[in-house]
């Protein structure tokens, strides 16, 4: 990893590749006629979302500090990686969920640079202009410089009431960098029921991006607190890193981890470790949902993409959410 090692407190980065995509394989496969997790499709020009993050992580930190997470059998990573060389590309042995794929890179950063602040991105999203984003993680980094015992989110405005989202009711303001308000966490909601979804869109919450900094020895103490079976595994994988039993544990470890969310399972359980930053002039939108595709796609006048007929026939398949009766989700709430 290049002389990440000798130095102590940089800054790191993370794309999170990990998952498999299950909701958009029947889109891919009709489409391009094999299954793929559809973060590695090209659904705009030359480059996939995964490509498209990784380049925009490898602007935040050198590429000896960035590390990517893949799933076993992603062949399409290896190529869309190409010369890009980041630090360290890591495969999952199994897919257990986005606590694992999280606590996984950061074992290994923690291993070498234990003062580390982390940036992590998914690399199924949407996002444009891509160097807005970059100055909002900037600011990020720097919210965390001031709150080091926080984990600092950005969020995005919805544009209506999504349940497959993940939703952040923000409370009081912790500090202010220039135009961009740092607030605490209230409530973190992982995808909630239809109802929910529209009272926490009426209340003014906002959408949970995954974008996140915070010091590598926060999170660590964060999943101690509540995933503690979890983290001895990775504990264990610690200790082996640089080892020659390190391939042997990290199968081992896989064997006996639970399946966690870090939505749902970490950061909902202690939303007062989190803090949160909405973001300026960013469009954002996480691609893991057909509908969610299409409507950019018809925002940017792509309707004649390649991939649009089975886009829409995914969506015509399943109701929207976003056509239940929204009109709750005007109504005034003081809480939820």
């Amino acid at each position: 990893m290049g002389d990440a090692g000798d130095h102590s407190g940089r800054r790191w980065s993370i794309v999170l590749a990990g998952g498999d995509g299950v909701r958009m394989q029947p889109v891919v496969t009709r489409w391009l006629g094999r299954t793929m997790p559809n973060h590695y499709c090209r659904y705009l020009g030359t480059r996939s979302l995964f490509q498209h993050t990784l380049d925009r992580m490898l602007c935040v930190t050198s590429p000896a500090r960035s590390l990517v997470v893949v799933g076993r059998g992603h062949h399409e990573a290896w190529a869309q990686i190409g010369r890009r060389n980041p630090g360290m590309v890591l495969v999952q042995p199994r897919n257990a969920g986005t606590a694992a794929g999280v606590f996984l890179p950061l074992t290994y950063i923690r291993a070498r640079d234990p003062k580390a602040t982390v940036v992590m991105a998914p690399a199924n999203q949407f996002v444009y202009p891509e160097d807005r984003l970059l100055g909002e993680i900037l600011y990020a980094v720097r919210a965390v410089e001031k709150l080091p015992a926080k984990v600092v989110g950005l969020a995005a405005r919805p544009d209506g009431p999504d349940s497959e989202y993940g939703w952040i009711k923000a409370d009081r303001e912790l500090i202010r960098l220039g135009l961009r308000s740092i607030r605490a966490v209230n409530t973190v909601l992982h995808r909630p029921d239809p109802q929910l979804a529209r009272l926490a869109y009426a209340s003014g919450a906002l959408w949970q991006t995954g974008i996140m900094a915070a010091h590598v020895e926060t999170w660590w103490n964060l999943g101690r607190s509540v995933l503690p079976d979890m983290m001895r595994l990775f504990e264990r994988l610690g200790e082996a890193i640089d080892t020659p039993k390190e391939p042997q544990v990290l199968r081992e470890i896989y064997e006996r981890m639970p399946v966690r969310s870090l939505s749902r399972d970490l950061l909902a359980a202690v939303p007062g470790a989190t803090a949160v930053m909405e973001m300026h002039g960013v469009w954002w939108s996480d691609w893991s949902h057909p509908e969610r595709i299409m409507r950019t796609l018809i925002r940017l006048g792509r309707e004649t993409a390649s991939v649009m007929p089975h886009l829409r026939a995914a969506v015509a398949a399943v109701p929207s959410a976003q056509a239940l009766d929204t009109v709750m989700a005007h109504r005034t709430m003081d809480d939820w």
